[in-house]
């Protein structure tokens, strides 16, 4: 299996979290694969230490544009108040 890259990450509100498995859901069913895989971190940002949910898959991910608005419609449906950014490769 190839290695999975980072497309997105993206932070909360502070009083809101998702867990690994709704994390996985919503990912797999915005990206159309299985091969992908999510993790959660603590990175500085801004100054502040920010938990960041990131998302990866398959460094051959096609169709980035439509797979970033199913991920934005589909965490908003989920009612996460999130800041997404694309990660360029």
């Amino acid at each position: 299996m190839e290695e999975h890259v980072e497309w997105f990450h993206f932070t909360l509100c502070r009083d809101q979290s998702v867990g690994p498995i709704e994390l996985r859901r919503i990912w797999m069913e915005a990206s159309g694969t299985t091969n992908i895989s999510v993790g959660r971190d603590h990175r500085a940002m801004l100054g502040k230490r920010a938990v960041v949910y990131s998302l990866r898959a398959s460094p051959r991910l096609a169709n980035l544009h439509a797979i970033e608005a199913r991920l934005r419609f589909l965490l908003a449906q989920a009612r996460l108040n999130s800041v997404l950014t694309v990660v360029t490769h």
